[in-house]
């Protein structure tokens, strides 16, 4: 800042009765400027025709008018935040009435509510994506050697791909002359731009790009290998060098964006640590204020920007960009959920759970490890390296060991069907769905239009791995096992059948009053979180016509015009998705928190060692966090109306019976594939063979793997069989290798 615009400052500040500016805000006053001038110097084609002194006095408007729109913002989300923690402290207070259980326990089941919203947003968003989808499965122009890969490896279709993200960068103009690419592109800037205006909506403050918005992930690894001089040389080509300009208007200079370029690789290497100071505060600000930082790195095209992805990216395209649509799903959940601030939300609420009662813990954990993993603050990678070490390694075990996994799933019928009758759906109407879900793709593209999206589609395949699969090498190859195995097709079928009944039943339950509805209806939907408020806007729903039955879907529930209808819709479809995943299990906010090993963060020693020794573990454990505690927690209907799933004894005496007969198909399959007799069901061996059959149907778990399993059945013997268990797969394959290694010692001497 020149000496007379400070002495000028000064004076103002004088004038006005307050202390002189310190260094620093002056420092603050002068970037503020200049990054204001330089902004308006790329807006404004007449910009380098003003003098100094109506560029600087321009400027000064335009940042006063930003700071003044920032404080009202600020004062808005203030009184926000006030709301919302008004809301979330009446919602604690009913959970924890209905259930009689203490405010740690409430909270932690007001944080689950809040991952099954999280979801419903994610569901509808991804719906969105359909044509982007098309576009990415399209094999128009590709050689069958591609169409092999694609098929196998989600391979990508080069020429699409390029057409995708050219229309991307042009707000989908049509300029590739492809059809299929613009409607994909359009899709896609459609679904993100809704989900922006929606999170500004609750006091965020994400801004828009003029080009199409491409989300940029860096491999940290890739680019450090580079090193610093090579990647700037590496990405200078590629700039868009319109976008970096001076205060006066005036193109900076190769030096002056080298200079800038090598600042960004130091925050991408460093993966951020550069910009924090030794021993400070590592905690995240406000959520609101997530994605309000101006992009700092603006590649001139679309082939600009796939060719630096291919060298220094992390992932494909399509990867990121529903990686970033999930990113903002999560995001409008928190701030809807707990205000501006939703970090600033749950220190208040796990201070007042302290107070109440003390260290309440649910499954063994704290409330804090929950919202580590519903926040994503587990998720987030340390180190980007190592947690791709960890994730390769499980991916490995994934390819590895479940090629046969579709045979165990036949245990799915019995939660399947348990499922049904707990939520009082019809058994036979449910098999019909089955039926339609498995054979009518009209069927398939009803629900996913719909937000009832198959979990192969947007890669949370988390149902045996307790981990995503990401998409490099080993994500491919074991994302094909899945595909190849038959697993992904199994469990899409039940899940999305079990979803379609779900939207019939809710379609015929939403012709009754709140007051009218059974105890039994009131208190399952109480239990997700829908409140007769909810419901009042749910009974205006227009009901959806498919095949001459009605469906409540989101657009039913938003055609009733109601100004909360958002809102309403992501708790449906929470709902509906949850209920899905104890009809075939899938892990739940517990299950997902202990496998992190209580929401330890990804890319640490101890996050990835937790991850790695739970693999495989999801299953038993939803066994017991799902439908083992909902048995023991069911409510008990005065009126009589509860199913005879409701009761305890029905509940876990049917789910007992139904898996454990279940439990002895694939035991007996697994025989007759390593070529071996089935097993005598009624001789000596039976109470073994059955005592199995539980534990292969989920009643024993992790416990029934390690007592019942046969050290001879497989290579390294008991060394393979308890490390496997205990310290999870991968441990397993360094026992079996140590196992064989000892035993073919022994056999030399």
């Amino acid at each position: 800042m020149h000496p007379n615009c400070i002495a000028a400052v000064q004076g103002a500040a004088k004038a006005a009765g307050r202390k002189p500016l310190t260094d620093a805000q002056i420092k603050a006053i002068d970037a503020r400027m200049a990054a204001t001038m330089r902004q308006m110097a790329r807006m404004d084609p007449n910009w380098r025709a003003l003098t100094p002194d109506q560029r600087v006095s321009a400027a000064a408007q335009q940042a006063m008018q930003d700071m003044a729109g920032e404080a009202a913002r600020k004062v808005q989300n203030a009184q926000l935040q006030v709301v919302k923690t008004a809301a979330t402290e009446q919602r604690i207070t009913d959970i924890q009435a209905q259930q009689k259980g203490s405010r740690s326990q409430a909270l932690v089941r007001d944080i689950e509510q809040t991952g099954s919203y999280i979801s419903g947003v994610k569901q509808e968003a991804v719906a969105g994506l359909m044509d982007l989808m098309d576009a990415v499965n399209t094999t128009a122009g590709t050689s069958p050697l591609r169409r092999i890969s694609m098929f196998l490896f989600d391979a990508d279709n080069p020429q699409m791909t390029r057409d995708v993200a050219s229309e991307i960068f042009r707000n989908a103009d049509g300029s590739t002359g492809n059809l299929v690419a613009k409607e994909g592109a359009a899709a896609y800037l459609k679904t993100i731009e809704t989900l922006r205006q929606r999170f500004n909506a609750a006091g965020g403050d994400v801004g828009k790009l003029d080009y199409g918005y491409l989300p940029q992930p860096h491999d940290a690894a890739r680019v450090r290998a580079a090193g610093r001089d090579a990647w700037v040389d590496s990405i200078m080509p590629h700039l868009d060098r319109s976008r970096y300009v001076l205060e006066d208007g005036s193109r900076m200079s190769d030096a002056q964006v080298r200079q800038f370029m090598e600042a960004a690789y130091e925050t991408i290497a460093t993966e951020g640590l550069n910009k924090t100071a030794p021993g400070s505060f590592k905690g995240s600000g406000a959520k609101a204020n997530a994605g309000s930082e101006s992009r700092q790195i603006h590649f001139r095209d679309a082939d600009a920007y796939m060719a630096y992805m291919q060298d220094f990216g992390s992932g494909s395209m399509y990867d990121a960009g529903v990686g970033h649509v999930g990113g903002l799903a999560r995001g409008i959940g928190l701030v809807e959920r707990y205000g501006p601030n939703p970090a600033a939300q749950m220190r208040l609420q796990f201070d007042l759970a302290e107070r109440a009662g003390g260290a309440e813990r649910s499954f063994m954990l704290r409330p804090e490890s929950y919202w580590d993993q519903v926040s994503g603050n587990a998720g987030a990678a340390r180190s980007a390296r190592l947690a791709q070490l960890g994730t390769d390694a499980r991916n490995i075990q994934t390819f590895g060991k479940l090629g046969s996994a579709v045979i165990s799933s036949v245990t799915d019928l019995g939660t399947f069907f348990v499922t049904t009758g707990y939520n009082n759906l019809g058994y036979w109407n449910a098999v019909k769905n089955i039926a339609k879900t498995a054979s009518s793709k009209d069927a398939r593209d009803f629900m996913t239009a719909h937000g009832i999206i198959a979990e192969s589609m947007i890669g949370d395949l988390n149902r045996w791995t307790g981990d995503n699969i990401r998409q490099n090498w080993s994500g491919r190859l074991a994302n094909s096992t899945l595909k190849l195995s038959l697993m992904n097709a199994w469990t899409d079928t039940l899940r999305r059948s079990f979803s379609l009944t779900m939207m019939q039943g809710l379609a015929r339950m939403s012709k009754t009053d709140w007051g009218k509805l059974t105890e039994w209806d009131r208190t399952l939907l109480d239990r997700k979180g829908i409140t007769e408020a909810d419901w009042d806007v749910i009974r205006q729903a227009q009901l959806t016509d498919f095949n001459g039955v009605e469906h409540l879907t989101p657009e039913a529930i938003r055609a009733g015009g109601a100004p909360n209808a958002d809102e309403v819709v992501a708790k449906v479809l929470g709902l509906i998705q949850d209920e899905s995943e104890f009809a075939v299990i899938n892990p739940d906010l517990a299950t997902k928190t202990i496998g992190s090993g209580g929401g330890m963060q990804r890319g640490t020693v101890s996050g990835e060692l937790a991850r790695t020794v739970m693999q495989f573990k999801s299953f038993p454990i939803a066994m017991i966090s799902r439908h083992w505690r909902r048995a023991l927690e069911a409510p008990k209907g005065a009126d009589g109306s509860a199913p005879a799933m409701a009761h305890p004894g029905e509940d876990a005496g049917a789910l007992g019976v139904a898996t454990t007969a279940l439990g002895a198909i694939p035991l007996q399959a697994k025989q007759i594939i390593s070529g071996k007799d089935p097993i005598d069901m009624t001789g000596e061996h039976a109470v073994k063979f059955w005592a199995k059959s539980v534990a292969q149907g989920g009643g024993l778990s992790i416990a029934g793997d390690m007592l019942l399993n046969d050290p001879s059945d497989s290579p390294g013997g008991f060394a393979r069989s308890f490390a496997g268990t205990v310290m999870g797969p991968t441990a397993g394959t360094i026992g079996e290798g140590l196992g064989l290694a000892l035993e073919g010692g022994y056999k030399a001497a």
